[in-house]
């Protein structure tokens, strides 16, 4: 696939987070770890990317990732 000059490509990149992420629910009782197990199965993962909650403390270690990618992370799709 060739591109033109100064044309952008998009691209999927396996970013390779190693770290705790951290994730914010309500709970009732904060010392049931039952019940935080159920509230966290009843998250649709699926919605991970918009999910602000997901990205708690995410961003304090972004830069480590990204820091961490390689060539064969990234496919043109």
């Amino acid at each position: 696939m060739r591109q033109r000059e100064n044309e952008s490509v998009k691209v999927r990149v396996r970013v390779p987070v190693t770290r705790d992420v951290y994730y914010v629910v309500d709970v009732e009782d904060p010392s049931d770890v039952d019940e935080v197990s159920r509230v966290l199965e009843r998250k649709d993962p699926s919605n991970w990317e918009s999910d602000p909650c997901f990205y708690e403390h995410l961003g304090d270690v972004w830069k480590y990732v990204v820091d961490k990618v390689q060539k064969e992370d990234i496919e043109i799709v």
